[in-house]
């Protein structure tokens, strides 16, 4: 012993041995020797350098012992792989004991595992020492591994769903003693309650707080900040937000990562997205690679391209090195705007990069590319991905049988149905939905209906989109029944028809019925949801209501779609005025074009110039098309109403030598002129102010010598139909149709150009037929509904 102490006392003076060799000896002794030594020891650690955190961790210790030297017996807690995966096997046999079992409670069957595992003796023996695995000695921890095991336990089990259970465990927790409920618990049971869906629950516990000693501190803000986030409740995560700053928590890059992900999430907008980036930026955060690839889908989300490429070069000149994230969310933003090129462009950078892509980067090159028109591409991809051992997942097939159905291609889309299902992927909802598409766009309506049928018999829920392909297949086949039993089984899945599904009911009701019955039949479809947009759309068609109503209904229905779908509220707002002027609503019709005009939807219906004036109607439906017409005729009337096109003595009511009007028309009093002039303009097709048109260059105002005005009217005005909504090739148009009957109805001098698609008229002849008598009643439109059902 004494040459041990020698040995000690060397090291002492010389300060050149390590602490972990004096801890070694300080081990020997005080097993060996009396408390004698103990002071020796102490002389031991404060020889130790005193800025060491082992040191001050013994002295701690030490001062906490009331007179009694403790250090000596805390060994610095070491655990091993091997311990390691033993606390991960208890952390999993206590969930599927929690799971499985129904009769004890979870409570119980916590307690009863502490009291086999737990012990708050103090060990003598090296922590690092392994029990066999066939040992029966006892396998006793301490109880912060028991406390850290449990919060493993409550976490696992809210990630799989089991909220009720996790609050139990976490309630068991709070009832132990030797428990500390620290904040990363709460931060651990206010997150998992989030990821679950149980809001409310981690409001509580967060609210509970204010009668504790636990300190509310930025990650514990943070998971509420992500349970708020999941339940989609903006407003609520910015008021809490603006609470951290409140509470002196300053936000950190987590913080405003989950802001602006919540915000791309529930389509705020890319302008609130960059705002709080900005914001970040400014406080001192810098931005991670997350919170660019939360700015690129944002971008995603519309059509961003500039600022999405502005955004990457930006995070490159950061030093930020993009993910696989990156480059598939770039590619998105491409995707969306059908520049297949582009995205194979950064694709091939992600490849030189030296960054895997996996199935979601391929899946939005096939989108980018179908989009695009790129059918060939597409397959190149899809094969391509064989390759780099990547295999296609549901929405990848999905992806591809959109490719084919945009292009005709219905047999390659079955094909490709056909592969998804034998490489053992279940087709969800979209499968199908495209499936129908491809086989509607080919005219195969049955093959649709049965593919309906046969998602209804599987263990699929029919979504919204599904319902719609089966109606439309209908509509197209003029099988109205069927549009009444399937919007039925929409009715009793408790499935509310949206924006396209109504467009198709109201295209039926618009070219479909063949007499009043089957109108009727339709509309009564129509109830029994409870939907805003189904509940305007009916109104509007069936009950009797003022200008200001209407106008307030149409609002009511343009709140429901977002205002950049702009092409789902022209498809709707066309189907809509279709159904109205075919149920005789052609006031009416006339007051949603007006509403819709007026809010720039449909631009470009007229072209004036000195030589022409032109309305194009191609864009429009039958319905919208015919309303146009007719005030496309009242606004001419008004103009010429304004002025003397007619140059005559107010003595004599006789027209110039030199006029072109018909000798029929050269006694007509101006008092009787006026008279008939009650059409009503409710389209501000163009301005009706002479002076306005003259600036603009599109009529000439000149003087007589008796100082009367006479307006130089165009030589030519014209309609254009064409053969379709946009089409450049000759054909059946409705529209064209529809709008040949009224002109022949009328008696309007318009007369078919050498193509099919044009209507032209010399102003002259069309001045004569406006200052007929009887013209400007016939152009009124007025509300002549059949009797529909209340």
């Amino acid at each position: 012993m004494g040459s041990l102490l020698l040995t000690f006392l060397e090291h002492l003076v010389g300060c050149q041995c390590s602490m972990s060799k004096l801890r070694s000896h300080q081990r020997q002794w005080c097993m060996g020797m009396g408390p004698c030594l103990r002071r020796l020891a102490h002389v031991v650690a404060e020889a130790a350098p005193t800025n060491s955190p082992q040191t001050l961790a013994w002295r701690a210790r030490d001062e906490q012992g009331n007179g009694k030297s403790s250090f000596l017996f805390h060994q610095p807690y070491r655990i091993s792989k091997e311990k390691l995966k033993l606390r991960e096997n208890d952390k999993e046999n206590l969930v599927r004991e929690v799971l499985e079992s129904e009769e004890v409670s979870v409570k119980d069957l916590l307690s009863s595992w502490v009291r086999k595992m737990g012990s708050r003796h103090i060990r003598s023996c090296p922590l690092q020492e392994e029990y066999p695995a066939n040992s029966r000695v006892a396998k006793y921890v301490p109880y912060n591994e028991v406390a850290r095991t449990v919060n493993a336990v409550m976490k696992d089990l809210g990630q799989r769903g089991y909220s009720k259970a996790a609050l139990e465990v976490f309630e068991w927790m709070q009832l132990q003693g030797w428990c500390k409920l620290d904040p990363h618990l709460y931060t651990t049971v206010i997150y998992t309650l989030g990821n679950s869906g149980c809001l409310h629950l981690a409001e509580q516990i967060f609210a509970d707080l204010e009668g504790t000693k636990v300190k509310k501190d930025t990650v514990l803000y943070n998971a509420l900040l992500h349970a708020r986030s999941k339940a989609g409740q903006v407003q609520a995560v910015l008021d809490l937000f603006d609470a951290m700053k409140e509470e002196s928590c300053r936000p950190n890059l987590i913080t405003f990562n989950t802001v602006m992900d919540m915000f791309v999430k529930e389509g705020v907008g890319l302008a609130k997205v960059i705002s709080v980036f900005k914001q970040m930026c400014k406080q001192g955060v810098q931005p991670d690679v997350v919170s660019y690839d939360i700015l690129l889908a944002a971008c995603a989300t519309g059509d961003h391209v500039k600022e999405a490429q502005h955004l990457y070069e930006a995070m490159k000149k950061r030093g930020v090195k993009p993910t696989v994230i990156t480059y598939t969310s770039l590619i998105a933003v491409y995707a969306n705007t059908g520049d297949c090129r582009a995205a194979l462009q950064v694709f091939n950078e992600m490849l030189t990069a030296k960054c895997n892509p996996n199935v979601v980067t391929f899946t939005a090159i096939i989108n980018a590319c179908g989009r695009g028109g790129n059918v060939e591409e597409a397959q190149t991809i899809f094969e391509a991905m064989k390759e780099f051992g990547v295999k296609p997942n549901v929405m990848t097939y999905n992806a591809m049988i959109d490719v084919y159905r945009k292009h005709g291609e219905h047999k390659l889309a079955q094909l490709t149905f056909q592969e998804m299902i034998q490489a053992g992927l279940q087709p969800t909802n979209v499968s199908f939905t495209c499936l129908m598409s491809s086989f509607k766009a080919a005219g195969a309506y049955d093959e649709v209906l049965h593919i309906y049928e046969s998602v209804k018999q599987s263990s699929l829920l029919c979504s919204v989109q599904t319902y719609t392909e089966a109606l439309d297949a209908c509509v197209k086949s003029k099988n109205l029944a069927g549009v009444t039993r399937i919007m039925e089984d929409m009715r009793m899945a408790g499935c509310s028809p949206n924006a396209v599904t109504c467009s198709v009911v109201l295209a039926a009701l618009g070219s479909k019925c063949s007499n009043v019955d089957e109108a009727h039949l339709l509309l009564t479809c129509l109830q029994g949801f409870d939907s805003i947009l189904v509940h305007c759309c009916r109104n509007l068609l069936v009950l009797p209501k003022s200008d200001n109503e209407v106008s307030e209904l149409m609002g009511d229905i343009f709140r429901t779609i977002k205002k950049e779908d702009v092409k789902t509220w022209t498809v709707l707002s066309s189907s809509l005025m279709d159904a109205l002027w075919a149920l005789g609503w052609y006031r009416r019709a006339a007051l949603v074009l007006a509403w819709v005009y007026q809010r720039n939807l449909f631009d470009g219906l007229t072209v004036l110039a000195q030589s022409e004036w032109k309305l194009d109607v191609r864009r429009l439906s039958t319905g919208g098309a015919l309303v146009t017409f007719y005030q496309w005729l009242a606004h001419l009337l008004q103009v010429v109403h304004q002025v003397d096109l007619i140059v005559y003595s107010h003595h004599a009511g006789r027209l110039p030598q030199n006029s072109d009007l018909d000798s029929e028309s050269t006694q007509i009093d101006r008092t009787e002129i006026d008279s008939l002039f009650q059409v009503e303009v409710l389209v501000p097709l163009f301005p009706l102010n002479l002076h306005e048109l003259e600036n603009r260059g599109v009529v000439s105002l000149t003087k007589d010598s008796e100082d009367k005005q006479k307006l130089l009217f165009p030589s030519l005005v014209t309609v254009v139909t064409g053969w379709g909504k946009l089409s450049k090739e000759e054909g059946s148009s409705q529209v064209r149709d529809g709008v040949e009957r009224e002109i022949m109805k009328l008696g309007v001098p318009l007369r078919a150009s050498y193509d099919a698609g044009r209507w032209t008229a010399k102003s002259e002849a069309l001045i004569r037929w406006l200052l007929r008598p009887e013209t400007a009643a016939r152009l009124v439109l007025w509300d002549i509904p059949a009797e529909t059902p209340h």
